[in-house]
C-alpha cells in the first residue's frame, strides 16, 4: 500500500481497535451481501483507509484489495480500470458488484504485494450497446472515467485534466519523492521555442537550486507536456536531491505537440536524437558554461513506451553524447513503415527494435532496461534483449517491476535509475 494507506490502515485499522473491528464489520457486510444501513456504511467507511488491503488468504505473496463505489444513479454497471489486471481482456474481472436497494458498489481483488499501478472508475449508463461496452477496456471508451474519492493518496494526472488513483502495495518500492507534487520547483525554468524535429516545439530547462560550483549532471525527458505539467518531476528530483538519493541534474524537457507528433517523433526515429545530441544539447552547455557540467557519464535521455525506443536508439546514435540511457516498457512491436501495432504483437514475433539494436550493440554506454510484469508480449522481448546484450559485452541491466504500461511506477523507476548512477558516481 502507499504510504499514506499504510499509515492509515496501521493507525485506523490495528489489532484489537475499534477501527479494526469496523473494517472487518464493513467486510463482513459486503461478505453477506447486506447492509442493515446504508448511512452507518458510508459513516463507517469515512473513518477507515480505503481501498482496505488485507493478506491474501494463505498466500504472502498477494493482498485482497477491496474497492469501493457509491452511486445512487441507475446504473447498467460500475468498471475498475486497473492497470494490466482488469483492462484489455480482463474486463470483466473489473466489473464492480451492486448490493440491491442500497448505493453500494464493491469489488475484492487478488493482487501481487509488489504491485504499483493506477486506476479509475467508470460508471456504465443504462442501455449502453454490446459494440460501446466492448470498448470499456482500451482507449478509445466512449465512458468518462473517475479516480477513486475513498483513496487520500495523491492521484496522478498524465493526460490534460484526467487523475487516476494509484495503488501501491506494501512490498512495492517506496516513492516517498512523489508525495508532494503539488509544491513549487526551487530551481529556475528556462523556456524556449526550436524548430525540432521538423516543428517548433517548447523545450525547458531547469536548473536545481544548487551552487554553480556543484557538479551537475544533464537529464533529458520527450513527453515532457507529461513529466513536467502533469507528474511534478521537478518537485520529485528536487525531494530525492534534499533526501542524499541522488545527485542533483538539470532537467531539459522536449514537449509534444500533440499524440500524432509524439508517434512521429518518437520509436525508432533518428532525427530527434541526432538534432538533440548535436545542436540542442551544446547549446544549453554553452548556454549555461558557468554550470559544473558533470560530463557524459551524467548525461542521461530517459523514456518509456515510445520514448522507450528512442532511448535504445539513442545509445546507438549518440554515444558521445549520453553516457547512459534509461528504457521504460520500450514498445518492442515499433516497426519503422508503422506496419504494426502492439495488438499485432507477440512473444513469439521478431522485433525489430532488437534486431537493430542488436546489429551494432552500444559500447560505454549504460543501458537501464525497465518493464512491468505484468505488460505480456513485451516481457519475454526486453528479457532477451537484455540477455542478448549481455552477451555481446554491453553494460546492460534490468529492473522489473510489477505493474503495466503505467507511469504509476515509470515515475518511481525514473528515480530509482538517477539514485543507482549517482551511487556509481559516488563510489
Amino acid at each position: 500500500m502507499n504510504p499514506v494507506q499504510a499509515g492509515a490502515y496501521a493507525e485506523k485499522n490495528g489489532a484489537g481497535n475499534s477501527a479494526g473491528n469496523n473494517v472487518q464489520q464493513v467486510l463482513a457486510q459486503l461478505a453477506r451481501r447486506r447492509v442493515a444501513s446504508s448511512a452507518q456504511f458510508w459513516q463507517d467507511v469515512s473513518t477507515l483507509a480505503f481501498p482496505a488491503v488485507l493478506p491474501g488468504s494463505g498466500n504472502e505473496a498477494t493482498r485482497e484489495v477491496t474497492f469501493l463505489w457509491r452511486s445512487s444513479e441507475s446504473l447498467q454497471g460500475v468498471y475498475l480500470r486497473l492497470n494490466r489486471v482488469t483492462d484489455k481482456d480482463n474486463v470483466a474481472r473489473g466489473m464492480l458488484e451492486h448490493l440491491p436497494g442500497t448505493d453500494v458498489w464493491f469489488l475484492t481483488l487478488r493482487v501481487p504485494a509488489t504491485y504499483c499501478g493506477s486506476y479509475t472508475f467508470t460508471e456504465i449508463p443504462l442501455g449502453v450497446s454490446e459494440q460501446q461496452l466492448a470498448l470499456i477496456g482500451g482507449r478509445n471508451t466512449p465512458f468518462a472515467s473517475q479516480p477513486d474519492t475513498f483513496n487520500t493518496a495523491a492521484a496522478i494526472r498524465v493526460h490534460g485534466g484526467s487523475y487516476e488513483s494509484v495503488l501501491r502495495l506494501d512490498k512495492a518500492p517506496e516513492q516517498p519523492e512523489w508525495c508532494n507534487s503539488q509544491a513549487l520547483p526551487a530551481g529556475a525554468i528556462h523556456t524556449r521555442y526550436s524548430v525540432l524535429a521538423g516543428h517548433e516545439r517548447r523545450l525547458r530547462l531547469y536548473l536545481p537550486d544548487v551552487p554553480p560550483t556543484t557538479p551537475l549532471g544533464l537529464l533529458v525527458l520527450p513527453d515532457a507536456e507529461a513529466w513536467f505539467d502533469n507528474l511534478g518531476v521537478l518537485q520529485a528530483m528536487d525531494a530525492a536531491v534534499r533526501s542524499g538519493r541522488i545527485n542533483p541534474f538539470a532537467v531539459l524537457g522536449v514537449d509534444n505537440r500533440d499524440q500524432n507528433d509524439r508517434a512521429a517523433i518518437l520509436g525508432g526515429n533518428t532525427v530527434l536524437i541526432d538534432e538533440l545530441a548535436h545542436r540542442i544539447i551544446p547549446e544549453v552547455l554553452a548556454g549555461h558554461a558557468d554550470r559544473a557540467w558533470s560530463g557524459r557519464e551524467r548525461t542521461v535521455l530517459s523514456g518509456q513506451s515510445l520514448g522507450g525506443v528512442t532511448a535504445l536508439i539513442a545509445a546507438l546514435r549518440a554515444p558521445d553524447t549520453f553516457g547512459a540511457v534509461f528504457s521504460h516498457s520500450p514498445s518492442m512491436w515499433w516497426m519503422p513503415d508503422s506496419s504494426r501495432r502492439p495488438f499485432m504483437f507477440s512473444e513469439h514475433d521478431t522485433s525489430w527494435v532488437s534486431e537493430y539494436v542488436m546489429e551494432a550493440p552500444p559500447v560505454g554506454v549504460q543501458l537501464r532496461l525497465c518493464v512491468g510484469s505484468l505488460e505480456g508480449a513485451t516481457v519475454p522481448h526486453v528479457e532477451q534483449l537484455h540477455q542478448r546484450l549481455l552477451s555481446a559485452g554491453a553494460d546492460s541491466s534490468l529492473v522489473m517491476y510489477t505493474g503495466g504500461h503505467d507511469f504509476a511506477w515509470w515515475r518511481g523507476a525514473l528515480i530509482d535509475g538517477l539514485a543507482a548512477l549517482s551511487t556509481q558516481h559516488a563510489r
